[in-house]
């Protein structure tokens, strides 16, 4: 092939390339004219201030209950993605309704793991709902024999908690 050949054969394939892209940013060739639809916001990533707050209390009420207790960011992110699932998906219950297991036991493994992989921690969970004051919430927890019971458990000293709209969520663990 001769120069002149290679030339016209790298312009022929430079405008097989350039044409198609050019033509699809003109108006007219465009797959959609108009604007695209406004989609609702992406649900919150984290807790608001409130959540954060009533969060805040329940785990200083808890620890200051049962001293051996360190709260622990990744029990609490957990706790709070537990609250938020159960408040999307519009249950509240221990168990998923969709697959009669608790989702938090794996939850809590990946944060012990994390710490000490060898480890087969012992875990807890309570669970409260309502607009009621951390105070109110937590008076509610010690009354409730299975749940003072998670929260006095000398096997846990990791707390964790996260509150979503309405829910919030305690776990325990020993590692």
């Amino acid at each position: 092939m001769s120069g002149k050949s290679k030339k016209h054969v790298l312009m022929a394939m430079a405008l097989m390339v350039f044409v198609p892209i050019w033509t699809l940013s003109l108006p007219s060739a465009a797959q959609q004219t108009r604007p695209l639809p406004v989609f609702p916001q992406a649900v919150q990533a984290g807790p608001t201030g409130s959540e954060e707050s009533r969060a805040d209390v329940l785990s200083r009420l808890v620890c200051a209950e049962n001293h051996r207790l360190v709260r622990d960011g990744c029990l609490a992110t957990q706790a709070f993605m537990r609250a938020k699932r159960m408040s999307m998906a519009g249950y509240f219950d221990h168990e998923d309704p969709k697959t009669g297991k608790n989702p938090v036991w794996r939850a809590v493994r990946l944060c012990v793991h994390a710490h000490r992989p060898w480890v087969r921690a012992p875990a807890g969970e309570n669970l409260s709902k309502g607009h009621d004051t951390p105070d109110n919430i937590h008076t509610a927890l010690m009354a409730s024999p299975g749940h003072r019971k998670n929260i006095l458990d000398p096997r846990f000293n990791h707390v964790g908690v996260g509150c979503y709209g309405d829910i919030c969520v305690e776990l325990f663990a020993g590692f």
